[in-house]
């Protein structure tokens, strides 16, 4: 029981070891389980832009000790899929419980086309706010924000002004603190911080950037956001095999320093947490809203193809008495809002499409969508089957159990195996939901595959 709690507060350096809660050994019947009872509190941490290989348990990059330890002791989901690949998509679903088609807006990355989500659209905030939780949300991402609707239910939405942890921990906890004094948040708080780091440009203190100083220089300012978008991107396809691998080694060297600079804030966060007693009643779920691709598919950052760089996402639970361990069953981020309210003893809203965590059948179709920098795009994973489809009439399928780097397409235009038409049976659907709400992109259909 001791342990979880132990081994959070060795990983921050504090030589004060919490007391854990004094609730009895007996596990509760909920997922995750806990020891005693669910701790009324929740602290929800999203982070923008986390590959899923810079966490010690999938990768070797060793960029964040303090929420591989985290994760370690938590309960962590091991097969995790998000809805989309760029921040207002994978967001919204995973907020509201349903795919963003289901839903019936689909958010899209353009200056003109963008649009909020209709007025009284429910997201967890909602749910949450009608069973008392006063919540705040403090976000650095202007995609998750008041204009946009998608912060339905939060008590104090705001956004700090600041992309840094710590100062934005500071802020929001004031205002916490503030809302437990007078009462507003007296019986059980909900504080989500959305953190849009890393995110590129990758510029983090110098003393993160370890290894930099080996590389030889090369000429683009990576640290500055627009040389990173239109000119080193931008410029990729025409360098030399060796130029490319250097801008590469710049990158993830820049990208991992960014990690490594807010797991030690995150670190700090939790320290303060833990010394004003803000970590004794609460529970903890941290996730990502989705991934970065660093030229593996043929671009760089994200909001490109829905490949497994950009969607694989992270989730896990912690808290001082919750029991260790790990879901590898296939998960998706629409599952965290039904999970979290059958945790809380909620009702489910039949609107969610979503299935509480260790409820759904290991053959579970699991969907993405997007419409960003390459145009829209649907996908389908079913078992270790995955299917893109993208709008502009280009389907791929790849067998991630054999191809975890999807590099082989094994889909044949001429001659759909019985696989791929499997997957279309269900992806067809979804984008069939997700026509309409496009606008101005049509799609088109793959007819070898309707025709049968």
């Amino acid at each position: 029981m001791l342990f979880a709690a132990l081994s959070l507060v060795a990983c921050t350096g504090s030589g004060n070891y919490p007391t854990p809660p004094d609730w009895g050994d007996q596990p509760t019947d909920t997922f995750p389980q806990f020891y005693g009872r669910v701790p009324k509190n929740l602290l929800m941490i999203s982070m923008d832009t986390f590959r899923k290989d810079h966490l010690d348990r999938y990768g070797d990059t060793h960029a964040a000790p303090f929420l591989s330890t985290l994760a370690d002791h938590g309960v962590v989901m091991d097969d995790h899929l998000q809805c989309s690949n760029w921040t207002f998509a994978s967001t919204s679903c995973t907020l509201a419980g349903r795919h963003n088609e289901q839903a019936g807006m689909i958010p899209k990355l353009s200056d003109t086309l963008a649009t909020p989500w209709p007025q009284g659209t429910p997201f967890l905030a909602s749910y949450l706010h009608d069973a008392g939780f006063y919540s705040i949300l403090a976000s650095t991402n202007g995609w998750l924000a008041p204009e946009w609707n998608n912060t339905d239910g939060y008590d104090m939405p705001y956004l700090p002004g600041t992309g840094l942890a710590w100062p934005l921990w500071e802020s929001a906890r004031g205002r916490l603190t503030d809302a437990i004094a007078d009462g507003r948040a007296s019986d059980r708080w909900l504080l989500h911080l959305h953190f849009v780091e890393p995110h590129a440009a990758y510029d983090p203190p110098e003393e993160y950037l370890a290894g930099l100083e080996d590389l030889p220089p090369v000429p683009w300012d990576l640290a500055n956001r627009d040389v990173h978008y239109e000119e080193a991107k931008n410029d990729w396809g025409s360098l030399s095999p060796e130029m490319q691998e250097l801008l590469s080694e710049h990158l993830h060297v820049r990208y991992a320093g960014d990690i490594s600079h807010m797991d030690d804030e995150f670190q700090m966060i939790f320290g303060d947490m833990q010394a004003r007693g803000l970590l004794d009643d609460t529970l903890i779920v941290f996730w990502t809203d989705h991934g970065e691709q660093f030229w593996e598919h043929g671009n760089q950052t994200h909001a490109y193809s829905l490949f497994r760089e950009e969607t694989e996402g992270l989730l896990w639970f912690w808290a001082p008495n919750i029991i260790p361990g790990s879901w590898d069953g296939p998960t998706s981020s629409i599952d965290l809002v039904p999970t979290i309210l059958q945790l809380y003893g909620l009702p489910l809203d039949e609107r969610l499409t979503g299935t509480p965590i260790g409820e759904a059948p290991e053959d579970r179709p699991r969907f993405m969508n997007t419409i960003a920098r390459l145009g829209p795009a649907s996908g389908v994973v079913q078992n270790h089957m995955k299917m893109t489809f993208s709008w502009f009439g280009t389907v791929r399928m790849f067998d991630l159990q054999a191809d975890p780097a999807e590099l082989n397409d094994l889909y044949d235009p001429t001659n759909p195996s019985a696989e791929a038409q499997a997957l279309w049976s269900e992806l067809e659907p979804m984008v069939e939901l997700a026509q309409p709400l496009a606008l101005e992109n049509p799609v088109n259909w793959p007819d070898e595959l309707l025709a049968r």
